[in-house]
């Protein structure tokens, strides 16, 4: 039980950062930034992040939680955190097409 409320409060911490991520507007974070990748967009490019991150936080609060009721619910909650990167390289790929159209 130790267990999920300390997952709960990094949960909390990565909502958190998520949320800064989203205010700030900025994404000066990524690997590469300014040498490989420059945003097109940048503000919404963040908001973008930001959410991401955020639902993230949301996931890695609840699945704990549920896997005390349900058995084996670690499979979906690795699925969701692949669906969440590839969603973070979609956001940086539309933010390069965009730019350019």
């Amino acid at each position: 039980m130790l267990n999920v409320l300390f997952i709960c409060l990094v949960s909390c911490l990565i909502i958190y950062i998520g949320q800064l991520v989203w205010k700030k507007g900025s994404t000066n974070f990524i690997a590469g930034y300014g040498k490989i990748f420059t945003p097109r967009n940048e503000k919404q490019l963040a908001k973008g992040f930001g959410l991401i991150v955020m639902l993230f936080g949301f996931e890695s609060m609840i699945f704990p939680i549920l896997s005390l009721f349900f058995e084996g619910i670690g499979f979906y909650y690795g699925l969701l955190v692949v669906l969440n990167f590839f969603a973070i390289f979609g956001l940086m790929i539309k933010d390069q097409v965009q730019g350019e159209a």
